[in-house]
């Protein structure tokens, strides 16, 4: 085993998540060590950002080079129901744009090196400790183990959930929306409507957990994704393509219209148990961001805008724990500012499948019309004093007690 080096920060993985926390933490001074398995581009399923995404972009200066790689504005999302019906459209407040992920995360990365964070390409095996705190990590990389140590070790690992299966993190709870399968394909031809709204992210369902997104991730490639329940899929196929399939035929006349013409591009991929929350997720000398501790139902995009937005805010937590040699008082309040955000995310998604109807009219409603919108655009974190978030949340309590009740 290699002698060590030392960094105030090491990150493991470099999407959205690990690279946003290494470009904040290089922008407080700290060294940041990123060690990532892939090797990039690399795919990655996750293509539509949120308005609050697109602004974090912009405050990046990426804006000019997101529109020279050809990715799509996305101006919203429209929600069609079943037979086509109960349709509601969500406006985007912030610009944005829709993305291949295998080149955005790459962009992301590039601008990391930019700021200094160094990469190694390896395999996290293990962690160093030291009295119970974690100061390190231990990884493989050109057929070596190498030893890096760390005052804050970082898992930004995303759903391989890292510091959670090697038991420093807690265990990874399966959630609300986990008993789903999502199976997904890009393709050329599909039917586009008509500018300004050809570039809009789509989303058809049929009845509670069965669904389907469309989105334009490039001039003329989209990306198709079919969600069913687990039970569904085992009993009526046996691979993505089968579920791309039955998709289509049963889910909404909207997708056999869109794709009469288009062309697979690549394989098709299926993810199972997607959704999850892992508690604790901060510990001496370590915690999670991103994907690495919780995942939600992906329906309304979520998951790179609490990525970066995580990435952002673990860095201010880091910075203060490494000052003020006390970690406890920064990492809660990044646990508990996390865990409020995702939770009313949570709320806004169980709200939707339970009450899809009344959640269209809760689009309409002049008194909530706004609040909801910009908590679809990612403001989830930012909502203290909300209406929508209150009313969410009680009608699922209801809901629950009522089901308790028998």
């Amino acid at each position: 085993m290699n002698s060590f080096k030392s960094y105030d920060v090491v990150i493991i993985g470099s999407g959205p998540a690990g690279s946003l926390c290494g470009i904040e933490c290089r922008k407080k001074g700290l060294s940041v060590l990123c060690i990532e398995k892939d090797e990039f581009p690399r795919f990655h399923i996750g293509e539509s950002l949120t308005g609050n995404a697109g602004q974090i972009i912009r405050d990046l200066g990426l804006a000019e080079e997101m529109d020279a790689a050809g990715f799509p504005d996305k101006p919203g999302v429209n929600v069609i129901g079943s037979l086509s019906k109960n349709e509601f459209f969500i406006p985007i407040l912030a610009p944005t744009w829709q993305v291949r992920r295998s080149d955005f995360d790459n962009m992301l990365k590039r601008k990391a090196l930019e700021h200094g964070v160094e990469y190694q390409q390896g395999l996290v095996k293990d962690v160093i400790k030291h009295e119970g705190k974690i100061v390190g990590a231990i990884y493989k990389a050109d057929d070596m183990e190498h030893q890096v140590r760390s005052k804050v070790l970082v898992d930004a690992s995303g759903q391989n959930t890292f510091l959670s299966r090697k038991g420093i993190a807690g265990k990874r709870e399966i959630e609300f929306f986990s008993q789903q399968i999502a199976s997904f394909a890009h393709y050329k031809g599909v039917e586009r409507d008509l500018p300004p709204f050809s570039t809009n992210t789509t989303i058809l369902y049929s009845k509670q957990y069965h669904w389907s997104w469309i989105i334009p991730i490039s001039p003329d490639t989209d990306s198709l994704g079919i969600v069913i329940p687990k039970d569904l899929y085992y009993k009526e196929c046996k691979n993505p393509d089968d579920a791309i399939a039955w998709g289509m035929e049963n889910i909404s006349p909207e997708i056999r219209r869109r794709f009469q013409n288009a062309e697979r591009i690549g394989d098709s991929q299926s993810m199972a148990d997607f959704s999850y929350r892992i508690e604790p997720f901060v510990g001496d000398g370590w915690l999670c961001i991103g994907d690495a501790h919780r995942f939600l139902d992906p329906i309304f995009s979520y998951g790179v805008s609490f990525a970066m937005k995580e990435g952002i805010r673990a860095a201010d937590a880091i910075k203060q724990a490494i000052d003020g040699n006390d970690w406890k008082t920064p990492f809660y309040a990044y646990r508990d500012w996390s865990n409020g955000g995702q939770q009313i995310a949570a709320d806004l998604i169980r709200y939707f499948w339970i009450y899809p109807i009344f959640f269209g009219y809760q689009m309409q409603n002049p008194d909530l019309r706004d609040e909801v919108i910009r908590l679809l655009g990612g403001c989830c974190f930012d909502c203290e004093g909300w209406k929508a978030p209150t009313i969410f949340r009680n009608a699922i309590e209801e809901y629950d007690r009522k089901q308790m009740a028998g």
